[in-house]
């Protein structure tokens, strides 16, 4: 079980097609997991971006003042214990904590084909689902491809609170979110560079 203030990886998956990656469900403990939730639903920090191939909101938790019962989210137990993980999952060498953001798409908003990868900059990204109550008519599917083309898909991710998706970014780590349907999908992604 998790601790109130850690990461369980415990009940995690290691996959290696169509690129490595894994998954663990039942992250952190039910307790940080609504604290989160709560702060997410009325926080004001949200910025909106827009790109070629995506629209989301979003905040980095390191220009952010969290809550006091929040500030282990980018606290050393808990980087510690995710660079272990993405370590024993990627066989990688250290790793370095880039930024730790949350991401919130709203009704009608998606992400198309994508992999992240920009070089040297960035190696390994983490993603943390935070969506209680979500159901499967409010989409948000996490889907990963083949290839950069949308018929290509591999595997469909369900969105489910509380589970982790941990991946090396490379040039075939092909993936993307599907439309969400009157539901708020929220995410905390933890990126690393090697």
């Amino acid at each position: 079980m998790p601790t109130a203030e850690g990461i369980n990886f415990s009940n995690s998956t290691v996959e290696q097609q169509p690129f490595p990656y894994f998954c663990a469900t039942a992250v952190f403990s039910t307790a940080l997991e609504k604290r989160l939730l709560n702060w997410l639903q009325i926080t004001e920090n949200w910025a909106l971006t827009k790109t070629d191939f995506y629209e989301q909101y979003e905040f980095s938790l390191f220009d952010t003042l969290l809550p006091a019962d929040l500030a282990c989210l980018i606290g050393e137990e808990m980087v510690r214990s995710i660079q272990v993980q993405l370590k024993a999952a990627f066989a990688t060498g250290v790793l370095t904590l880039v930024d730790a953001t949350i991401h919130k798409l709203i009704d009608g908003q998606r992400i198309g084909v994508h992999n992240d990868f920009i070089g040297s900059e960035e190696s390994h990204r983490l993603i943390i689902q935070i969506n209680a109550d979500w159901r499967e008519e409010n989409g948000g599917y996490l889907l990963l491809f083949n290839s950069d083309q949308a018929e290509d898909v591999s595997k469909v991710v369900l969105p489910v609170s509380n589970s982790a998706f941990g991946f090396e970014i490379s040039s075939r780590s092909h993936h993307a979110v599907s439309t969400v349907y009157a539901f708020p999908r929220y995410t905390l992604v933890y990126t690393f560079k090697q």
